[in-house]
């Protein structure tokens, strides 16, 4: 029992702070059966170390000793697995001392009688756990690295002396009479019981409120839907070879599709900020920061963002979000909109949290399930569903003209897509690579220590695709809401992605890498126009900065005069057109590599792509006959590469400058980033 009681411990303090801590956090459907996954591993240990205790005192077998037995157990194991963490902070050294002081009462109480009757109240199981987590989860997760070594210290004294002390009264009331295994299971069920409770009745929505009058019924709605992390070559709709999008092919039969969509950035910030003001990220200031805090800088305040836009027109700006760190409301993206859905779950992964036993636990699990998702950093687009349906039907009821946008993450870093997308372009075989193991060899191959394996890039690649295919069921899911609610055609729908994602491709992984190849920048685009019920097909370059004017247009708004891009809805082919692009670099990537020095952009112009680079030479490419750029045809005195260089200069000189503003991040922000892997 000391064991199970242990993990609801564990649990409860983790998941409880995290919810307090961060009003954004949730307890999440897919989490739950984690959290009995963890709760049967300890409970099996148990069993195991009941087992061994069982052959051990075979000549004193009591129940005192049995249960002082699994408390030396609890900490014996509590201990192994910091010391194996060194070196450790503070507040771990002093429960470290803690659990040897627990250890080396617990042996001499199953040595000699005495300190046994002098010491039995500390090996309750609620106590050994209480002593053990209590001064890590005061120090690390209440009080702030800002909070003195003196104060973490005092504090974590006292909790220990108050710890021990209601132990030694509750000890004294029952006359030290231990508890039943009958009452410590109704504990811990109750425990359980209270907590799930608790977090249900917390995490309940709040009813939704539309204070807006009904416009005309002319008026079209907006669906602006965003697959984070999705390049245009792993969808079947582009033809790649896997049917990773099979819904999204039939939605295109009545929409049109944009073979040419380019990104304005390979990052979140970067793109999501151009879509939603509809000029580059040079004007619009959503870059990366040259230092770590803040990583990137927000969208300026002097633009409007699209959610504003329309809510100044009367629309319903409502969003639902799995991107909670580069669309929360420090980057202004959240702006205009009456409901910002940004919520995350809570964090079940505790590899930088070695007090922990969870993560040991979910080592062993993983010989048995596949343990992914208990590193899932961000909610599944069942969940955005869930949320973005609710706001439909809210829509629906109310009259109002909406704009929703939604943003789904399956594909995005560390690949763990829910079931069944999980298997469906892995084999069980696989080597499994959690979010600890994808983190360094990623840092390795951008410092240009080692490149991705084949093996490697096939197990990672195979659940991008899973990633993809879950995003495009949800998709489905939420246009079959639009059509049952009678809202579909009058609907101006918008399916695209921010950036792309690299696998070892011209020796990269991830993205926010600062480069601009195709993996990064080439983009999905699809867009149904109210009313439309004809496939159309356009093969000319567009760019994410033509999205604002194209719902402007659509909704018979005036365009802003600072919009860069056009409106694409009765847009024909213009040879003489170019768009840009720029790398947004993280600065804790590539560190080392001369390779992620300076800036880089891209000027696109017909099939022609030159990249330029304030460290290093130009790059030219031919997209037609090169898509994967793999020949760089840059000579120095090519008239090509000479007006497009002279273009792209021009064109970038002439962006206004942005300081970092003399922020930083606050914790909340911080911790949301520390989540999605964007910051240590």
């Amino acid at each position: 029992m000391a064991w199970l009681v242990y993990g609801v411990v564990e649990s409860a303090l983790s998941i409880g702070i995290q919810l307090w801590r961060f009003r954004e956090m949730e307890v999440l459907p897919w989490q739950w059966p984690l959290l009995g996954m963890l709760f049967a591993a300890y409970a099996c240990a148990g069993m195991v170390a009941g087992a061994l205790g069982g052959l051990l005192l075979n000549a004193r077998k009591t129940p005192d000793t049995h249960r002082i037995f699994a408390a030396l157990t609890v900490s014996a194991a509590f201990a192994a697995n910091l010391i194996s963490a060194w070196p450790l902070a503070r507040s771990e050294q002093i429960v470290l001392a803690v659990a040897a002081v627990l250890i080396v009462v617990f042996v001499a109480a199953l040595v000699s009688a005495e300190p046994a009757k002098r010491w039995n109240f500390l090996a309750g199981p609620w106590t050994v756990s209480l002593l053990l987590l209590g001064v890590p989860s005061l120090s690390r997760e209440l009080l702030t690295p800002q909070d003195s070594s003196l104060k973490k210290t005092g504090l974590s004294i006292l909790l220990l002396c108050f710890i021990v002390a209601v132990a030694a009264a509750v000890a004294y009331i029952r006359k030290n009479r231990p508890a039943t295994l009958v009452s410590q299971a109704i504990a811990v069920v109750g425990a359980i019981a209270l907590f799930s409770a608790a977090v249900a009745v917390a995490q309940r929505d709040a009813p939704v409120n539309v204070n807006l009058s009904p416009a005309r019924a002319s008026t079209p709605n907006v669906v602006l839907i965003v697959m984070d992390t999705v390049r245009a070559d792993h969808l079947s709709l582009y033809g790649y070879s896997r049917d990773t999008t099979p819904n999204l092919r039939q939605f295109a039969r009545q929409a049109t599709l944009y073979t040419r969509a380019t990104a304005a950035s390979d990052f979140t910030l970067a793109t999501h900020a151009t879509m939603f003001t509809g000029v580059y990220p040079d004007w619009n200031g959503a870059v990366n920061s040259t230092v770590p805090n803040p990583i990137a800088l927000p969208v300026g305040t002097q633009y409007r963002t699209l959610a504003e836009v329309l809510r100044s027109r009367g629309y319903w700006s409502i969003e639902t979000a799995a991107n909670s760190g580069f669309l929360a409301a420090w980057t202004g993206l959240t702006k205009g909109f009456a409901i910002p859905d940004l919520r995350r779950p809570v964090t079940l992964s505790s590899a930088d949290r070695p007090f922990y036993l969870r993560e040991r636990a979910k080592r062993l699990l993983a010989h048995i399930f596949d343990t992914g998702a208990f590193d899932r950093p961000h909610r599944i687009a069942a969940d955005i569903n869930r949320r973005a349906i609710d706001l439909l039907d809210a829509a629906k009821s109310s009259g109002v003209p909406f704009f929703l946008f939604a943003n789904y993450m399956d594909a995005h870093t560390p690949y763990v897509p829910a079931p069944p997308y999980n298997r469906q372009f892995s084999s069980t075989t696989d080597a499994p690579l959690d979010a600890s193991a994808l983190h360094d060899i990623k840092l390795q191959v951008d410092a240009a220590k080692r490149t991705l394996r084949p093996a490697e890039s096939q197990y990672l690649i195979g659940k991008y695709d899973g990633g993809i295919a879950a995003e495009d069921s949800a998709i489905k899911a939420l246009l079959d809401r639009l059509r049952e609610l009678g809202l579909y055609d009058n609907t101006l729908i918008i399916v695209t992605a921010d950036h792309g994602d690299t696998f070892g491709e011209h020796d990269l992984m991830d993205h926010f890498v600062g480069f601009v190849y195709q993996e990064l920048v080439h983009v999905p685009l699809i867009v149904k126009y109210p009313g439309q019920h004809e496939a159309a097909k356009f093969e000319d370059l567009v760019s994410q900065v033509d999205l604002m004017p194209t719902v402007l247009e659509a909704i018979g708004a005036e365009p802003l005069r600072e919009l860069q891009g056009k409106s694409l809805l009765h847009a024909t082919a213009d040879p003489g057109r170019v768009v840009f692009s720029r790398g947004t670099r993280s600065p804790l990537v590539g560190l080392g590599n001369q390779r992620f020095g300076g800036l880089r952009r891209a000027i696109f112009s017909g099939n022609l792509k030159l990249i330029g680079w304030t460290a290093g030479p130009p790059e030219l490419y031919d997209l037609t006959s090169d898509p994967q750029e793999q020949h760089d045809l840059y000579q120095p005195g090519d008239p090509r590469a000479q007006e497009l260089s002279k273009r792209l200069d021009d064109w970038a000189a002439s962006a206004p400058h942005h300081a970092s503003q003399g922020y930083k991040l606050d914790r909340s922000a911080t911790e949301r980033l520390k989540s999605l892997g964007y910051v240590q």
